[in-house]
């Protein structure tokens, strides 16, 4: 059995034989990829790391489009690009593309602070396949909330559902309906229906009422600080990195939602946390959250993989051992970096915290630490 989903990629362009077997095979679930960027400047080209080995692989797309601006992705290499316009969904390996009409196209919205124009997407969801007509597209955008569209209707656009009075960080389709989390950490859910012209609106909207984490130490670069929400094992969960102990760096802890049963009890649910993820790995970036079933081929004891967007002034020192890749492009050379969080238990003045142990990737002089994605299973 090849056991990395590269080895399985490069063993299937050249053997028959196994491109047959293959195709009777189960699917392999495909561990995410980082595209790394910059690009060349024909936009054509880009390179994927794959953690589950470490290589770096040669990627061609289809599309000069595709590669600028990543908002989100779907398994079997599926992405959404909202730059430059117009908004496409497209497969990276194969180069088909899902057909979306012209007010799709653009998420067009009224702000009470800017005023009337394009909204800017920050993240896409997929409720399903894109291939599918019964898909629904949820974009958090940067100035006008949650907007929504369906693939699979000819005559409609996005539907734009405006944002509650705190930023929105993260969204996620789970079990069939819509999540967000607030950047105070409120966690909404959302009932989608359908208007008059068959495009999907939010017809509700519920506060879920759950007991509140623990403080963590508000010091440091705000970017520093990040949230996400996922599946975990059937089970909505949560990762939070922030400065937990004094005199620490910020670390990734990770809760699951649980029910509080009980006539007295004050709140409904409560984040719980887990200090291990068993048999599973969970990659997180700006434009995706997943944990992924990893059955023992991941390196080491390493279970969160991340890109961090951090910014690091060309003139910061970094230590030569993170190192972890460098592009030469155009006599301009870009070094990515990686952090290996090695210490699993860290104590300060008596305190104690369980920590899951994390990888993160970053580049100097830029915020984009490389954007995952999901190649076709094999």
């Amino acid at each position: 059995m090849i056991a990395s989903q590269l080895g399985r990629v490069r063993f299937a362009a050249v053997c028959r034989s196994w491109r047959a077997a293959a195709r009777c095979a189960p699917p392999v679930p495909a561990l995410p990829w980082l595209l790394l960027s910059p690009r060349d400047c024909s936009g054509t080209k880009a390179l994927l790391h794959c953690p589950e080995n470490g290589a770096i692989v040669p990627l061609r797309f289809q599309s000069r489009a595709v590669v600028k601006c990543i908002v989100g992705c779907h398994d079997g290499g599926w992405v959404a690009s909202s730059l430059p316009d117009p908004f496409r969904i497209m497969n990276l390996f194969s180069g088909a593309e899902v057909t979306l009409n012209k007010k799709q196209a653009v998420i067009s919205c009224t702000s009470r602070y800017l005023g009337s124009g394009q909204g800017q997407i920050l993240k896409v969801v997929f409720s399903g396949p894109p291939t599918s007509g019964e898909c629904i597209l949820a974009a958090l955008t940067y100035n006008c909330g949650i907007a929504l569209c369906i693939v699979g209707c000819p005559n409609t656009g996005w539907s734009v559902e405006g944002c509650p009075n705190k930023p929105i960080v993260d969204i996620l389709f789970w079990n069939g309906e819509l999540y967000s989390l607030l950047y105070d950490g409120h966690l909404i859910k959302f009932e989608i229906g359908v208007n008059e012209d068959g495009a999907p609106v939010i017809a509700a909207t519920h506060w879920l009422v759950i007991q509140r984490i623990g403080r963590s130490i508000s010091e440091g670069n705000y970017r520093d600080y990040v949230s996400y929400i996922f599946d975990l094992e059937g089970k909505f969960a949560m990762a939070l990195r922030r400065q937990w102990l004094p005199n620490h760096d910020p670390f990734f802890k990770v809760f699951k939602l649980v029910d509080i049963h009980g006539p007295y009890a004050c709140y409904k649910h409560k984040w719980l946390e887990v200090t291990s993820l068993g048999d599973h790995a969970l990659f997180l970036g700006e434009t995706f959250s997943k944990a992924v079933h990893v059955a023992g081929n991941m390196p080491g004891s390493i279970k969160i993989y991340y890109s961090h967007n951090c910014w690091l002034g060309q003139n910061t020192v970094v230590s030569s051992d993170k190192v972890f890749f460098t592009i030469s492009n155009d006599n301009v050379d870009h070094t990515y970096y990686k952090r290996d969080d090695t210490n699993n238990e860290v104590t300060d003045d008596g305190d104690y915290a369980k920590r899951i142990r994390s990888v993160g990737y970053f580049k100097k002089g830029c915020l984009d630490g490389g954007m995952w994605i999901i190649p076709p299973n094999l």
